[in-house]
């Protein structure tokens, strides 16, 4: 068993248990981004976004500014349309955006 970036060694090979980075991204077989693990600069909140072939944001999985878990889901220009947000009280709530982003919010106690 290794910690902290101490290799071990399984079969002939040296695997580090331990990756520590500011930000990781994947790349198809063509070198281009496709998804991106960071911490928001500004904020410090990790956040996990998934690109598609064009470069833009459509998938967000993080914590928000105010440390509340978070699900987006974005339109091929990247606007925001959908959000799986869970509030400061705990409880879900959904939000759903049109072209001008005006919201619907929706959440357990909406009649």
């Amino acid at each position: 068993m290794a910690s902290a970036g101490i290799p071990c060694f399984t079969k002939g090979a040296i695997v580090e248990k331990t990756l520590r980075t500011e930000r990781l991204e994947l790349v198809d077989r063509h070198g281009r981004v496709r998804a991106v693990l960071a911490c928001e600069e500004d904020s410090d909140a990790p956040s996990f976004a998934l690109l598609d072939t064009d470069g833009q944001t459509r998938v967000i999985v993080g914590i928000s500014w105010n440390e509340m878990p978070q699900i987006q889901l974005t339109a091929p220009d990247g606007t925001a349309r959908v959000a799986l947000v869970v509030r400061p009280e705990g409880m879900g709530m959904v939000v759903l955006m049109d072209e001008q982003q005006r919201s619907k919010t929706m959440t357990p106690t909406d009649t």
